[in-house]
């Protein structure tokens, strides 16, 4: 089994892929993590936009496996100031990356997007936990994993979430498995 988590940005994307053999004597997961980076363009031209969107894409799926059980992406962040003035584009590297996920996908509904607020949920079990709360807490959740800042530990909580749905043990607070019982997860037809 592999799953795979993003944390999509125009600047740093966090990127984790966890891989397990369920039902083997030696399922301990397997995690590889990575964070992908496109310079921000000193003109924001839209042939630089594109450019730019495309290096970030590029630079995701460059360690993706060539088929993946699930992908958890990150959702836009609605209440971010920051975000506001790059929605547009980082909508439009999101909507690109899940549209070569689902190429990737055993099935099309194996791509779950989930909202900021349900990441920190997952990752904290507290949709106010701060970005270091999220880091410290990932990394005592997934020791074995190299987590070196925010978009990762946020791409692995994506991805930890994703395998804990199916069938990877993790040792989740009865906070985080309200979260995770609230996601849109593909059902087990969909398998």
């Amino acid at each position: 089994m592999n799953v795979l988590g993003v944390d999509p940005s125009l600047t740093c994307s966090g990127v984790a892929v966890v891989e397990w053999n369920a039902g083997s004597p030696i399922a301990a997961p397997f995690w590889d993590t990575w964070r992908a980076r496109a310079a921000k363009p000193e003109v924001a031209t839209v042939a630089a936009t594109r450019r730019r969107i495309r290096v970030m894409l590029r630079e995701i799926l460059a360690f993706v496996p060539a088929t993946l059980d699930l992908a958890v992406v990150e959702g836009p962040s609605f209440g971010s100031r920051t975000a506001l003035s790059l929605a547009d584009e980082r909508a439009g590297l999101r909507w690109m990356l899940i549209d070569q996920l689902m190429a990737r996908v055993v099935s099309p509904d194996r791509v779950v997007v989930v909202q900021p607020r349900s990441r920190a949920l997952l990752a904290t079990g507290s949709g106010k936990a701060s970005k270091t709360q999220v880091l410290d807490t990932v990394r005592a959740l997934v020791p074995g994993a190299h987590i070196p800042n925010h978009d990762v530990a946020d791409a692995v909580a994506l991805a930890a979430a994703g395998a804990h749905h199916l069938g990877l043990s993790l040792p989740y607070s009865d906070a985080q498995s309200k979260a995770h019982a609230r996601i849109a997860w593909p059902t087990a037809d969909a398998a």
